[in-house]
């Protein structure tokens, strides 16, 4: 009795989430960035890039003679306290049917890891074609992506968050495209862009997973039929 009263208080629910958030940090994140490194290097291969890895966590991507970059996903890069925080926010902190709470959690974990690893993967990508593509090349690919995004995040029918993702990705691609102006070099230009599309991929990521864990979990009631 005591046991469950107790867990109906938001918080010693709340307590309980961020401790099961810390521990759970401390002891799985080596895990974690070793699955993103994992995966990571997976889609790299299918996308034609040379990959290899030394130890857990470690990415080598090279392509032709011009591209060769040793990488380290970190516990703090990785996919831990964001899928880590979605688990325990709708298992422990959230009320409601637990069927529904697992199912927001499994559509929102997955969501934020997939983000995470597009993140890591987009830092190589373009890293790539910063280094081996012609400077006019860049300067158009990145003018003609800018425009592209700022005309997605002026069209009312795509919705709030498309408009804002795009907008966000808009002053990505503008903050390389000054930098390529610049006369950058490629290390500068991916400072730029770890800097910048690092946490508003991850926090724009960790945006979309939370919104659709809340629906599944805590949103309208399912709709169901009967034959």
């Amino acid at each position: 009795m005591t046991r469950r009263l107790l867990l109906r208080s938001m918080t010693v629910r709340a307590v309980l989430t961020l401790g099961i958030v810390f521990f759970g940090y401390v002891v799985l994140h080596g895990w974690f960035a070793t699955f993103d490194a994992w995966v990571a290097r997976h889609a790299l291969d299918a996308l034609g890039f040379r990959t290899s890895s030394s130890a857990p966590g470690t990415l080598t991507v090279s392509a032709g003679g011009d591209f060769d970059v040793y990488a380290i996903v970190t516990g703090s890069c990785s996919s831990a306290a964001g899928a880590l925080g979605i688990a325990a926010v709708s298992l422990v902190l959230l009320p409601g049917d637990l069927r529904r709470r697992m199912l927001g959690c499994g559509l929102g974990v997955l969501t934020f890891v997939a983000f995470n690893i597009a993140r890591i993967c987009s830092i190589i990508v373009l890293g790539w074609w910063l280094a081996v593509g012609s400077r006019s090349a860049v300067i158009a690919s990145l003018l003609i992506a800018s425009c592209a995004c700022l005309a997605a995040a002026a069209l009312p029918r795509l919705g709030l968050f498309v408009r804002l993702a795009a907008l966000l990705v808009t002053g990505i691609f503008a903050a390389l495209l000054y930098d390529a102006f610049r006369h950058y070099d490629y290390s500068a230009a991916m400072v730029s862009y770890h800097a910048l599309a690092g946490p508003a991929l991850t926090f724009g990521g960790l945006a979309v997973a939370i919104t659709l864990m809340w629906r599944l979990s805590g949103g309208p009631p399912l709709r169901t039929t009967s034959a």
